[in-house]
C-alpha cells in the first residue's frame, strides 16, 4: 500500500472533524448517561447511531473514490497494453518513451520550449495517422506508398484523375517509375482507369487529339492496356471542384496530389477513411459525364489507305 493510499484510508478516523466530534460526543453521552432521564438517553443513543451511519456512508464514499482512481490508472495503461500485441509499434512506443524520459532529465528550459513545438507537430501527424490520413509535403516519398497500394493483392481496381497542366507531368524519373507500376498492375489483372484533364493548350479546340507534347505519354498508357479518357479543363469550368489530381485505390484509400506549375509535388494526402473513398467515387462519376475515351477519339480519325 502506498503512503498516499494509507493516508486516504486513515483520513476519516484521524481528521480533526472526526476526532473533535468524537471527543465532544463522548463527553455529552457520558453526562447524559449519568444525569439524564431515560428519554434523553434514548435520544442520545439515536444520535450516536446516526453518527455511526454517517461515518459508514463516508467510508463507502471514499472507497468509491479510490475505485475510480484505480480505474483511471488502469485506463491510462490501456494504450501500452494494446500496443503490446503489435511488436513493431510497441518498440517505437518504448523508444519514444525513453527519449521523453531522457529529455525530461535535461531540465533545459530553452530545449524544452523547442521540444514542445516539435511535439505539437508530431502529435498532429500521429493523430492524422490514427485517423487514417497521411500527408507528404514537398517530397516524392509518397510514391512508395502509392506503389505498395497498387501492388496490394486486395486492390483490383485503380481509378485516377490526372490533372495535366504541363507536358512535364510525370515525365521525371519518379513519375516514369510510377507509370511502370501502372503497367505491371494491368498485366497482373488490375483494372486501371485514368481520366486525363488537359488544358486547352495541350488539347486545342478543333483538334481531334491532344498536342504532340503530351500525346506519346497518353498513347503509351493506352497501348499498355489502361482505359484512358480525356476531358479539357475548360469543359469542367462550371464545376471547379472536379478539377483535381486524385487516385482511388479500390475501396482501400484515396490519394490527392497537389502540384506546382512544373508538376513537382507540393503535397500528397492519402486518406483511408471509407467516407473519403465514397466521396471520391462520386467525384469520379461526375467527371465521367464530361469525358471521351481515347479509343473513341482514335476510331474517329480518318483511316489511311
Amino acid at each position: 500500500m502506498s503512503r498516499e493510499e494509507g493516508q486516504s484510508r486513515r483520513s476519516v478516523l484521524l481528521s480533526f472533524r472526526f476526532l473533535g466530534t468524537a471527543v465532544i460526543g463522548s463527553a455529552v453521552m457520558a453526562l447524559v448517561g449519568v444525569f439524564g432521564s431515560l428519554p434523553a438517553q434514548l435520544a442520545m443513543l439515536g444520535a450516536f447511531i446516526s453518527i455511526l451511519g454517517g461515518l459508514f456512508l463516508s467510508y463507502l464514499g471514499q472507497e468509491d473514490q479510490r475505485e475510480q482512481k484505480r480505474a483511471e490508472v488502469i485506463e491510462s495503461l490501456s494504450v501500452p497494453l494494446s500496443l503490446a500485441s503489435d511488436r513493431e509499434l510497441f518498440e517505437h512506443y518504448q523508444e519514444i518513451s525513453q527519449s521523453l524520459t531522457a529529455l525530461a532529465k535535461r531540465r533545459d528550459p530553452i530545449l524544452r520550449r523547442i521540444a514542445m513545438l516539435k511535439f505539437a507537430s508530431v502529435a498532429e501527424q500521429i493523430d492524422g495517422l490514427a485517423g487514417g490520413r497521411i500527408v507528404f509535403a514537398l517530397t516524392e516519398a509518397w510514391r512508395t506508398v502509392y506503389e505498395q497500394l497498387l501492388t496490394s493483392p486486395d486492390v483490383r481496381q485503380y481509378r485516377s484523375l490526372a490533372w495535366v497542366r504541363s507536358a512535364e507531368y510525370w515525365q521525371d524519373e519518379p513519375g516514369r517509375q510510377s507509370m511502370h507500376v501502372n503497367f505491371e498492375s494491368v498485366h497482373r489483372g488490375v483494372l486501371v482507369e485514368r481520366v486525363i484533364i488537359l488544358r486547352d493548350d495541350l488539347w486545342p479546340r478543333g483538334q481531334p487529339l491532344p498536342s504532340p507534347k503530351i500525346l506519346p505519354w497518353i498513347e503509351e498508357q493506352h497501348n499498355h492496356g489502361l482505359w484512358v479518357a480525356l476531358v479539357r479543363e475548360s469543359d469542367l469550368g462550371r464545376e471547379p471542384d472536379l478539377v483535381v489530381d486524385m487516385g482511388i485505390y479500390g475501396v482501400r484509400a484515396v490519394g490527392v496530389q497537389e502540384l506546382d506549375d512544373h508538376c513537382r509535388t507540393l503535397r500528397f494526402t492519402l486518406d483511408l477513411d471509407p467516407q473519403a473513398v465514397k466521396l471520391a467515387e462520386a467525384r469520379w462519376k461526375q467527371v465521367l459525364l464530361y469525358t471521351r475515351s481515347f479509343r473513341s477519339l482514335l476510331d474517329q480519325l480518318p483511316r489511311q489507305g
